[in-house]
């Protein structure tokens, strides 16, 4: 409890020292810009830019209370994630969507102190530049917000990422059909983007529109898996006697039933393949229950082969 108490402490501390000097870079770069204007610049230059001193301010403002409350969040919401990764994500998300809107308003503020004729322009002229420049901005915010707010997916979920539209690859034994997408844990939400830590250790950003577009497969949600595996037995094995053999060995708390079918006889009729089908707990790894099925099968049939 302590030790929690002197990080927020800690927090606080850098926080109010980053406001201090941000705002003492403000107030240093507003008197910087009367100097050069009163100063440096000639008379007809010194009156224009002083008539928008107002736009200045505001200008300055917005920008130093920006960064503040984008520091902030990044501060709160990593020290929030050491303790609860999705709620830190949450709260960086809503910073970033409240920071976005102060700045609207503030822009909108300032544009009024022109008069409502170069308000209402500018209002067009910003909504142009939204409908043809940003819509994909804006789309990944929406998406964004919606995943956020339906809690599709969180940081430390393991999911395989399906799109477009949800293809299967067709391949050959031993993969035989797998889903065309990509696998692995959520480390984080943006207001633009979702990253994804792969299996095999890469970083993916993906956009927020494809994820909320995309089938996901839920790997840690699963109620159960089904494994298959195919092993080459000699004739001689008979196939009930291997089933039943294999079921006693394998079946525990993670692994709930065992079946064996006879897939193929091959044209030396010495050997048969057997399709092995596993019913796994959901939370089990399949690449690992795989792995033990396997081991079993051979070393049954070794020993059956024997007999």
């Amino acid at each position: 409890m302590g030790s929690s108490s002197v990080s927020v402490g800690r927090l606080i501390g850098r926080i109010l020292v980053d406001w201090f000097f941000l705002a003492v870079i403000g107030v240093l770069i507003y008197v910087l810009y009367l100097n050069i204007v009163i100063y440096l610049l000639p008379v007809s230059w010194k009156n224009l830019l002083l008539s928008y001193d107002s736009v200045v301010r505001s200008a300055i403002i917005v920008t130093i209370g920006a960064v503040l409350v984008w520091d902030t969040g990044r501060r709160v919401g990593d020290y929030i994630s050491r303790y609860d990764n999705v709620r830190g994500t949450v709260l960086k998300f809503v910073l970033d969507t409240v920071l976005i809107v102060a700045i609207l308003i503030a822009l909108a503020v300032t544009f009024e102190k022109f008069g409502l004729s170069v308000a209402a322009f500018s209002g067009t002229a910003v909504g142009i530049i939204v409908g043809l420049a940003a819509q994909q901005t804006l789309s990944n915010v929406i998406a964004g917000i919606v995943i956020i707010m339906t809690g599709r997916y969180k940081p430390g979920d393991r999911v395989t990422i399906i799109n477009w539209r949800y293809g299967i690859i067709r391949v050959m034994y031993p993969h035989e059909g797998l889903p065309n997408g990509f696998t692995g844990t959520i480390r984080n939400i943006t207001l633009m983007f979702t990253e994804l830590v792969s299996d095999n250790g890469w970083v993916y950003t993906i956009p927020n529109y494809v994820m909320l577009d995309a089938l996901l497969i839920h790997r840690n949600a699963s109620p159960f898996k089904r494994i298959r595996a195919r092993v080459d037995l000699p004739s001689s094995v008979d196939p009930w006697a291997f089933e039943e053999r294999l079921r006693g060995s394998l079946i525990d708390g993670r692994i709930k039933d065992v079946k064996v079918k006879v897939g193929e006889t091959w044209q030396s009729t010495n050997l048969y393949q057997a399709i092995i089908e596993v019913l796994a707990d959901g939370k089990a790894d399949g690449e690992e229950i795989k792995d033990r099925v396997l081991r079993e099968a051979i070393r049954i049939r070794n020993e059956m082969s024997k007999q």
